[in-house]
């Protein structure tokens, strides 16, 4: 009987949590840009600021704006 009803309730748990929002979007005011590692923003020539995404409090992982060319 357990058995059966922890086969019916991790299912709904599981669908339950939240998707990872990566890449979460970022920016002082509104949201204008993409949380992403340096790397990642370099590759799509933009142009990264570390403390400006608030949503991963993580050193690796900032804020990456396009820039206009």
């Amino acid at each position: 009987m357990k058995t059966l009803l922890l086969a019916f309730l991790l299912p709904l748990l599981a669908a339950a949590v939240p998707a990872d929002p990566y890449p979460a979007p970022c920016g002082r005011s509104d949201p204008s840009g993409i949380c992403t590692t340096k790397e990642t923003c370099y590759r799509k020539n933009g142009f990264w600021v570390q403390r400006d995404c608030k949503f991963y409090d993580v050193l690796d992982i900032g804020c990456c704006y396009k820039t206009t060319s």
